[in-house]
This record gives C-alpha cells, structure tokens and sequence, in this order.
C-alpha cells in the first residue's frame, strides 16, 4: 500500500470517528422521544427564514424520586433557522418547584444550548407534571413548553430505582462512568436486558470520542472496541426483537447504527447491512403519507444517514437522491450539505461541489463538517 493509500485510509478513518457524535446523540434523543409518552405542542420549522428554535427532546419522566433529591434533567435546543435566536426569558407552573437554566440566549444560526431543569423535591409528596415555557423571537414557535415529570415519594417509603433507570439519568447528563455502574448492576439482575448492554456500549463510545478529542488516540480506539464488544452482544437480540414485532422501529435504528459504527474498524464494512435496517426504518415512519409531521426528525435522520451510507459505497447519485431529500425537511443540516459537496465532486459537477461546500461552512463554521469542507475546497480549487 502507497503512502498516498495509507494517508487517504487515516483521514477517511479521523473523519468517520468525529462524525459519531452527530450520529450517536441524534439517535439517542429520537429514541428517548420515541419512548416518552408525553408530547407538547412543538413543531419544527421545516422551511422559511428567521430564528427557528428545535428541541430533540421535549418531555422528561424522572420515575420514582425521594424528597431528599434534587433531581436534574438537561434539555438541549438548537437553532435551525437562518437568523439569531433570543432566548426571552422562561416561566415555570410552580415558581419553588422547578429551578430552570439556559446556558446560552442567544443563539447564531446552528449553534446550540441547554435548559437545565431541577426539581426541588423537599416540599411535594406524590406525582408532579411540572411545565416550563421558554419564550424567544422565533415567529413560527415562540412560546415551547417542555415538561417533566415524576413520582415523589414519601420518606418512609423509600425504594431505590432501577439501576437501569439510574443508569438512564446518568448518561443523558454524560455522567458516563456512574452510567456504566449502573448499566452493569441492571446486566447482574437480567443478564438478558437488551438495553442494558446498548447503553453500556454507548457509555464507552463517548468515553472514546471525548478521549479521542483530547488527541488520546489509542485510548480513544481501545474505548471504541470495547463499545463494539457490547454492540455485538445485542445484535441478535434486536434481530429477535424484529422477528417477534417486524413494526417496532427502534429496533430497526440501534441495528442500522450498529453496523455502521462498526464500519469504521479497518477491513470491516457493514454498511450493506446498515443500510438495510435503515431503508425499513424509512419505509415504517413513512408509510403513513409523505412526511407525516410526527416522524420528521427521524426521517430527515435516516435520509441523512442513507444518503453518507451510499456515499462510502461509491454509489453517488443515490448519495444525492437521499441526501437532497432531508435539506428540503431540514435546511440547516450540515452533514448533508457536506456528504452532497462531496457526492457532486465525485460525479464531476464542481459547481455544485463548491456551493454545497461553501454552505456547510456557512451554517456550522465551527464543526468537523465545516472543517472538512475547507479542506475538501482547497483540493477542488487547485
């Protein structure tokens, strides 16, 4: 192998490990959204300009708690418009119950913040569905309401969560070495418990990517082999959960995911396989119309990850196909603007390379994507 091959080799093996974090908590947060019962009146702007604020994640139930916690939960938000997002100001539905926070109010097109919201327990006994409303210049949405909610039980009734609940606070604060204590206890309890290992498996991958980006790079891979130890695990799992409920599409996201994640391991390629489990994932959250307004962050998700997939296969026009298809849901997505500059490159059109290019750095200056982007139009510039 040439050096040429070998450098080529590293910088596709740097790129596709910094991407994971888009992909990792984009899924993350669609299948927490999934689970929850509870939905508020938020929509998305699909299309339109001026400020456009985005919640993942809008709902939170904290289960069983005790008095004498303080209970948190982060609620992360993004602006996906084309103009800055302000961040008014919140109300809460009880002034000594909920403690909100913003780390950011404003926001440039792209960039993202975080409502942190603790419940102050001490003084509530039983069930609590607590609202807060954050009010900001987006014309479309400018009053979201986020809720949490919860049981507080009394003190002489005291019992502890589940690990696997405890582990599930843990990680969606990045908390990921109590998570993986906790993920552990619930596999003692139920060596069968499927989302056990998953999330163990996810507690390592960030370990990985944080360790990857503080330029600990073997430490970052031996974290990301281990994450790939536990996906293997579940696998069969998911697989026999398909088999005994062909319409449940988390299944059909953590496999699609899986494989590829599991891609980026030199000689290993599963995105056939990826590409499998996310095309019936498309199919199922599309079959009840064009778009349903339920289903599109998801679909804008597996549009995009369709659309990278057959991008690393070489097979370019579809790349296009799917990747156009999620920017006319979601104008300010970055990785498929990229994944596009890179497919009409590869096809010859260099003007259209250079514009989706010059796009991405455009909507997320500070990203990987945008990072990349520069580099790949240097090389188109020559």
């Amino acid at each position: 192998m040439t050096n040429r091959h070998m450098k080529n080799n590293a910088d596709k093996k740097k790129r596709i490990f910094s991407l994971i974090i888009y992909i990792t908590f984009s899924l993350f947060f669609i299948l927490i959204a999934q689970a929850l019962p509870m939905y508020s009146a938020t929509t998305i702007a699909l299309a339109g300009t001026g400020p456009s604020i985005y919640f993942p994640e809008d709902s939170w139930d904290f289960g069983e708690i005790t008095p004498d916690e303080l209970p948190t939960h982060i609620f992360k938000f993004r602006n996906i418009g084309d103009e800055v997002l302000i961040i008014k100001g919140t109300r809460v539905s009880c002034e000594s119950c909920i403690d909100p926070l913003i780390s950011t109010k404003e926001l440039n097109p792209g960039e993202e913040s975080e409502l942190e919201i603790t419940v102050n327990s001490l003084d509530m006994i039983g069930r609590f569905t607590k609202r807060v409303n954050l009010e900001s210049n987006d014309p479309v949405n400018p009053l979201v309401t986020v809720t949490v909610s919860g049981f507080i039980k009394e003190k002489n009734e005291f019992v502890a969560q589940t690990p696997f609940r405890l582990g599930m606070s843990y990680f969606s604060r990045g908390e990921y070495d109590e998570a993986i204590i906790e993920f552990e206890k619930s596999i003692e309890l139920d060596e069968n418990h499927t989302e056990s290992y998953y999330y163990l498996g996810q507690c390592y991958l960030q370990k990985g990517i944080m360790e990857y980006h503080n330029k600990n790079i073997l430490k970052a891979y031996s974290l990301y082999r281990k994450a790939n130890k536990f996906a293997e695990q579940v696998i069969p799992q998911y697989e026999k959960n398909i088999e005994n409920n062909p319409e449940d599409l988390n299944n059909y996201l953590r496999l699609g995911y899986i494989y590829e994640v599991r891609s980026i391991v030199p000689f290993v390629n599963d995105y056939d396989k990826a590409l499998k489990y996310y095309l019936k994932a498309l199919d199922l959250t599309t079959a009840t119309g064009p778009s349903p307004a339920g289903n599109a962050g998801i679909i804008v998700y597996l549009n995009t990850r369709v659309g990278c997939i057959y991008f690393e296969e070489k097979k370019y026009s579809q790349a296009i196909e799917y990747l156009e298809s999620a920017i006319k849901m979601s104008s300010h997505n970055a990785e498929a603007y990229y994944y596009l500059g890179l497919s009409y490159d590869k096809i010859g059109e260099i003007e259209k390379a250079r514009q989706f290019l010059s796009l991405v750095i455009e909507l997320a200056p500070q990203s990987e994507f945008a990072l990349e982007a520069e580099k790949e139009l240097k090389k188109i510039n020559k």
